[in-house]
């Protein structure tokens, strides 16, 4: 299967990118390819490590997508997570620093107790400045907007009480690889 939008050669190439858990590290060789890796993390049920790892795979407005997605489909969320969750859609089309605050309001008036405000807050932290509008320009840290989308993804599965966490994360994972070929993500 080839992964048109993940410009990494190898598994090694994306661990790289960030601190990884040293137990899904340890599945990895250096001649791995990125789908081997992940296949191998779901065997061995490192769902969070997958997780995380394709937010890093994923060029950033492909993790912000994803995030999106799998917040999306789930209904059961409040009137400001499922605006945050619209923010995050809204600067994935439109990725100017407009929709970027916009998403900051957003995350902040839902919080991050729950998915739907970390894929705003992953938007936020897409590039610009983390700092306000008048203040001296603080860029985000590099692959910062991975993290948020990771923790976005992850407590989407997780909540409310864990009971269709492996479930919901293989779907989330098929919309990623999905992605990842070209797709939309919706499937």
């Amino acid at each position: 299967m080839t992964l048109l939008k993940i410009p990494y050669q190898s598994a090694q190439d994306i661990l790289d990118l960030y601190t990884p858990e040293v137990s899904f590290s340890q599945l990895a060789n250096k001649k791995m390819l990125p789908l081997e890796l992940i296949e191998i993390a779901f065997e061995n049920e490192l769902y969070a490590e997958a997780v995380m790892y394709l937010a890093h795979a994923l060029p950033l407005r492909e993790t912000i997508w994803w995030a999106y997605c799998c917040a999306h489909s789930r209904d059961d969320w409040n009137e400001a997570e499922a605006n945050a969750i619209r923010a995050a859609k809204a600067w994935v089309h439109i990725p100017d620093e407009a929709s970027r605050r916009f998403a900051e309001a957003m995350a902040n008036k839902s919080g991050l107790e729950s998915g739907a405000g970390w894929a705003a807050q992953a938007a936020f932290w897409s590039g610009g400045s983390i700092t306000q509008p008048d203040d001296p320009i603080v860029p985000p840290p590099p692959y910062l907007y991975a993290q948020a989308a990771a923790g976005c993804i992850s407590l989407t599965a997780i909540l409310p009480d864990g009971s269709k966490a492996k479930k919901r994360y293989r779907q989330f994972i098929d919309i990623a690889l999905h992605i990842a070929k070209g797709g939309n993500g919706q499937i």
